[in-house]
């Protein structure tokens, strides 16, 4: 059955018990003398309007205002009707639609409940402005009889101030929310009887508005209770005002305020947005609590390292099938009260749904906090837990993840964790995973991406990261001169790919040339906005062309496009392409790279001394650098294992500036590579040693500074 079907049903079955039990909240107060079957009958279609909403696809809960504004309609805003609506919401309604499907229920009636009590609201201030209105125009041409029965309203406060704005007058229901007789409130100001955060605002905009007629203040405002003080709520009144002055002469002689209690809707919002936030049964922060949490952590473009331990009950299931939801929904608030204890400053405890909780930790300095942390669950719920007159033992698994987090980097981070987590139970249970990145992406080979590629090139999945390429200087110094551009598929499922999961089925498959193009789109775009960021950078970037690329038509317009758009001047992109376009006729290749160079874009020869090239060619093609492939770059131990290795380095290093080339190496990890780099004269060299492939903000540290003093250990 689908939802449509399973909806039909639903209102069939439910909806009459919905509405009888939404006449017994309401109807006493709000229609004291309609019979209730007239009530219900009444509640019945606003009944099946609310299912609609709740069941329909695609969920809009700010249809709600609608029946939220017809309900204000026809029970005039009795004071009752709000809160009674929302709490048989949270019961008759989840019950009568406990057979529909899909696991976002609880969430749909939530978010119902949140927009319902808006609508409400809404529609009741504009009654309220709207009868106050009414009562200025009255207050203006009344009889002392009339002036009196105005001020006897027993809700809303009037105050009645001269032409300076003190208090000359002022009703029964004003003194009240204040806390004080009417004799005392006799010639102070409003603004003495406002929060202090409060009154200087107040007090300006009420002064403006006696200086001329063009203004009205109204809005919200604090008051002071003076009976409230020792309450939970500071002696805080929410109040909404709306004044009016009558001039004379152009002269303010009666400054008018209407003054309305708004306090228990501002805690029926709080109570909304606390239950939108916290799980019902156990009273723990949910998924919604913790995105916040993250983006407060990640504020501002502020990278922090965070930590994620996600725990799943191992025999939660069986429990609820043997003994039933009830203990279930005991036991797990007995887990809660558990891991709660586990807890420590910085750290955050969710749950997620079902029998998932997580375990979210602030400003990490490594793994080893989060496996500290796996560790002080296991052994709290390693004993068993006592629920009615049953003795349980359920134990968890745990998927672990650590990183220094960036904002829009969190679900990246969840998802190691998630998929760390089934490692686990996949390996017995009772036990923690750390997330490996290498692990992971070999789940994902490259027969399962291929089919995926079109649709990740559509739907921009991929992003680029950048590794600097420095100057080998004297001794120690050294000189950042660009950045490689690498692209990264930030798969759904599969997390961050490094480029050999997927470039050669991108070849094979015909997605290259479109995934080239926006890698060089995002490239250009990124290196011209460090130009922006840091007044003076020059550094190139430099990305890779495939042989698709190169060979296909429109090369030329494409770059010239991008740069443009981009605003990177052409000596600052650098174009990288392998020996292997120099297979076979050249004449296309030659032709292209032409072009490209006259507009003066760099050449790069990737990959230079492991492939093809005929050396002849070199002198030919409009190249500014040579980039030595990583295997010639000599490894520790191999200079004394074969120094015909050594002396290769030095030939071709010498080849490249005879042809008047620079020469980048690549792959270098040691200091010891570096030195032999240096004795061949090689220019510059990117690796591991001065930094992996970086994501774009990781980057900005490099920018701060034009020499490197000391190499850097950086990771993605």
């Amino acid at each position: 059955m689908d939802r449509t079907q399973t909806a039909t049903a639903v209102r069939a079955q439910g909806v009459d018990g919905f509405a009888r039990a939404w006449a017994r909240a309401i109807a006493g107060a709000s229609f004291p003398d309609a019979p209730r079957v007239d009530v219900e009958r009444w509640l019945h279609g606003l009944s099946e309007r609310l299912v609609d909403i709740v069941l329909r696809e695609p969920f809009v809960a700010r249809d709600a205002a609608d029946i939220a504004a017809a309900l204000l309609e026809h029970t005039y805003g009795a004071s009752d009707v709000l809160a009674a609506t929302i709490e048989v919401c949270g019961t008759h309604l989840r019950t009568a639609l406990e057979s529909a499907p899909g696991p976002e229920l609880t969430d749909r009636i939530a978010a119902l409940q949140g927009a319902f009590a808006r609508g409400y609201t809404h529609a009741l201030r504009e009654r309220i402005l709207a009868d106050q209105d009414l009562i200025h125009r009255a207050a203006r041409r009344a009889t002392t009889e009339r002036v009196q029965l105005i001020f006897s309203a027993p809700t809303v406060g009037i105050v009645v101030a001269d032409e300076s704005g003190r208090i000359q007058d002022s009703n029964d229901a004003f003194a009240r929310m204040v806390g004080v007789s009417r004799a005392r409130v006799m010639g102070r100001s409003l603004p003495d009887f406002v929060h202090p955060d409060d009154a200087a605002r107040l007090g300006a905009a009420l002064a403006d508005q006696r200086r001329g007629p063009a203004t009205r203040p109204h809005g919200e405002t604090r008051l002071r209770s003076e009976t409230r003080l020792g309450g939970p709520d500071g002696g805080v009144v929410r109040a909404e005002l709306s004044t009016s002055c009558q001039f004379s002469g152009g002269r303010c002689e009666v400054q008018l305020t209407l003054v309305t209690d708004v306090t228990d809707r501002h805690q029926l919002q709080e109570s909304l947005r606390y239950q939108a936030r916290h799980d019902a049964l156990t009273g723990l922060p949910n998924r919604i609590a913790l995105g916040e949490r993250v983006d407060e952590l990640t504020a501002r473009g502020q990278s922090r390292r965070i930590g994620l331990c996600f725990v799943d009950l191992d025999r939660f299931k069986a429990v609820n099938d043997d003994l039933g939801h009830e203990v279930g929904d005991r036991l797990l608030v007995a887990v809660s009260a558990r891991l709660r204890a586990t807890l420590t400053d910085g750290q955050m405890l969710v749950r997620m749904g079902g029998d998932e909780f997580v375990l979210l930790l602030a400003d990490t300095t490594g793994i080893e906090d989060v496996t500290a942390v796996a560790a002080r669950v296991l052994a709290a719920l390693a004993d068993p837990i006592l629920v009615g007159s049953h003795v349980l033992t359920v134990g968890a698994s745990l998927g672990l993840a650590e990183s220094e987090v960036l904002e829009g980097d969190f679900e990246d981070l969840m998802q190691a964790a998630d998929r760390s987590l089934y490692q686990a139970k996949d390996a017995g249970r009772g036990r923690w995973v750390v997330f490996d990145a290498d692990h992971d992406s070999g789940q994902a080979n490259r027969h399962v991406l291929a089919p995926m590629l079109a649709s990740a090139v559509r739907d921009d999945e991929f992003v680029v990261h950048y590794q600097p390429i420095v100057a080998l200087g004297p001794g120690r110094t050294r000189s950042m001169v660009g950045t490689e551009a690498l692209v990264r598929w930030r798969h759904p499922r599969f997390g961050l790919l490094p480029p050999e999961m997927f470039l050669g089925s991108a070849e094979n498959n015909g997605q290259i040339a479109a995934l080239g193009r926006r890698v060089l789109e995002l490239a250009c775009a990124e290196a011209a906005r460090w130009r922006i960021d840091h007044p003076g950078y020059a550094r190139y970037v430099s990305v890779n062309l495939s042989v698709g690329q190169v060979r296909a038509p429109g090369l030329v317009d494409e770059v010239d496009r991008i740069l443009v758009a981009s605003g990177l001047p052409a000596d600052l992109l650098q174009l990288e392409f392998s020996e292997a376009m120099l297979l076979g006729p050249t004449g296309d290749v030659t032709r292209v790279l032409g072009d490209l160079a006259e507009r003066g874009v760099r050449l790069a020869l990737d990959d230079f001394g492991t492939g093809y090239a005929h050396l002849a060619r070199l002198h030919r093609l409009p190249l500014h650098t040579l980039k030595l492939a990583g295997p010639l770059v000599i490894r520790d131990g191999d200079a004394a294992a074969d120094p015909g290795t050594a002396t290769t380095l030095h030939a071709l290093v010498a080849l490249g500036h005879a042809l008047g080339l620079t020469v980048t190496a690549e792959g270098v990890e040691t200091e010891d590579q570096v030195e032999r780099l240096r004795r061949a004269r090689c220019d510059a060299a990117q690796g591991y040693l001065f930094a992996r492939p970086l994501p774009p903000e990781k980057l900005q540290a490099w920018l701060s500074s034009e020499v490197l003093l000391a190499p850097a250990q950086s990771g993605s």
